[in-house]
């Protein structure tokens, strides 16, 4: 990376610290705008209820209380470290500087994938909803989304929250009111969901989904050296964003199928190509279209700058610690903002998706990188539980609460990995453990040239 060294023309300073500028509603709406809760129902939610069926909102409720594990081991862990880089820092710290490059390397691997399916997702909504209309091209769809994106990303983390704060509270108003929708259209007619429960199989493959739901504030740890009072902040929101997130996602399906059940019409929906695209099509009628557009771009942007933000947060944390090159740390005179790493991560990010969709469906890419990140969210996060874990086992006084939820987060995400490698298709277990033996080759290769300059420096 010593060619960001040649990046002329910014003006950038080098300064040590970013500026706290964020409060706790910032970064709980930046974490509930990067779980993208339509383009989560759209798929992680629609396929538990083409399992699960009637059973399916009881799937979700589950599926949070196993990510609130891993939530809670992020909780703790961000009491004791508020600085910019969340995992890689708490890996760094608690673990070993390598360990730290790895885990660093893995969140980038899944920050960057993640972003990508969310905004690949938005482009399949955006292009599917006006196909009756118009057909737009999938690159100008991802120009719609990407450009706001990334002027927000450059601008820095508090024009980003604020707008995280706008929109993500106008969704919040949409998802409540498809949920009234829902019983309105019921007649207010509430079903039992237990009284058609699947076997443990499926339930347990239906949970695989629903941990997919409340993912976004695994996008708020990395931006902890801009936020006030980090260390009772991000936990606290990390929490919340998780049971509010979980919750809302369980009541919406649950209005959904109440509706179909109550309206006669749930098998014809859920066999649907898109069932809950069909059901809101159905329940709000001609305000249909103009709900789904601004889900579906909202839910792009919103997505795609939690976790495009977090990867540049990750960047200038391991530049600002020395484990890759320093210019990535440097920050803009005026906004404060890492620049050359904002910039990074937006070229990485065209890089990724721009040609796959001149050749692949959009709604593909959007599964593929779905899967692909999920399996690194699941690495990242067995990371932060063997951090939790390690810095309570050493500590003279023991926390018997912190080591107990680091082994409990150990081995729910240890067995929910290894179950999804064992199920996942080939081409993703190849891509996952390729990037992790590039990342051990590269930190051998960075090892090699601090060995070689350090001797130099010696004999000169």
């Amino acid at each position: 990376m010593e060619n960001v060294k040649n990046i002329q023309d910014i003006d950038i300073e080098s300064k040590s610290k970013l500026t706290r500028s964020v409060g706790f509603a910032d970064i709980f709406f930046m974490s509930f705008g990067g779980q993208a809760p339509f383009l989560s129902m759209l798929t992680y939610a629609t396929a538990a209820l083409i399992l699960t069926l009637f059973f399916s909102p009881i799937v979700l409720i589950i599926g949070t209380l196993v990510v609130l594990i891993n939530g809670a081991g992020v909780y703790y862990l961000s009491r004791k470290h508020d600085e910019a880089g969340g995992y890689f820092n708490y890996a760094y710290k608690s673990l070993s500087h390598r360990f730290g490059f790895e885990t660093g390397w893995l969140y980038l691997f899944y920050s960057l994938l993640y972003a990508g399916g969310y905004i690949t997702g938005s482009i399949f909504v955006l292009t599917y909803v006006v196909s009756p209309y118009i057909v737009i091209p999938p690159l100008v769809a991802f120009l719609i989304v990407f450009i706001p994106t990334g002027a927000f990303l450059l601008l820095g983390i508090r024009p980003s929250s604020k707008y995280a704060v706008f929109s993500a509270s106008l969704e919040l108003v949409v998802l409540v009111g498809v949920i009234a929708a829902g019983f309105y259209g019921a007649h207010f007619l509430v079903y039992n969901p237990f009284t058609s429960i699947p076997s443990p199989a499926i339930i347990f493959l239906g949970i695989l989904f629903a941990i997919g739901i409340p993912t976004g504030y695994g996008a708020i740890t990395p931006v902890s050296g801009e936020v006030k009072n980090a260390k009772r902040n991000v936990g606290k929101a990390a929490i919340l964003v998780i049971i509010i997130g979980g919750t809302l996602e369980a009541l919406v399906l649950y209005s959904l199928v109440d509706y179909g059940i109550a309206t006669h019409s749930f098998s014809a929906l859920v066999s649907s190509n898109l069932p809950v695209i069909t059901i809101v099509d159905k329940i709000a009628g001609p305000i249909a279209l103009p709900l789904l557009l601004f889900a579906a771009i909202n839910d792009g942007i919103l997505g795609s700058l939690a976790f495009l933000t977090a990867f540049s947060r990750n960047l200038y944390a391991m530049s600002e610690r020395g484990v890759i090159n320093k210019a990535l740390s440097k920050l803009h005179s005026k906004r404060g903002t890492p620049v050359i790493a904002g910039i990074i991560t937006l070229i990485a990010a065209a890089i990724i998706l721009m040609p796959v969709l001149i050749f692949v469906n959009a709604f593909v890419i959007f599964l593929a990188l779905g899967s692909i990140a999920g399996l690194g969210n699941l690495m990242v996060h067995l990371t932060a539980n063997f951090s939790l874990f390690k810095e309570n086992l050493v500590r003279a006084q023991r926390r018997i609460r912190e080591l107990g939820i680091g082994v409990l987060g150990i081995i729910v995400s240890g067995f929910v990995f290894i179950y999804s490698l064992l199920t996942s298709d080939t081409y993703v277990i190849e891509l996952v453990l390729g990037f992790i033996i590039l990342g051990f080759i590269i930190l051998e290769m960075l090892d090699v040239h601090q060995y070689v300059k350090a001797h130099t420096e010696i004999n000169s």
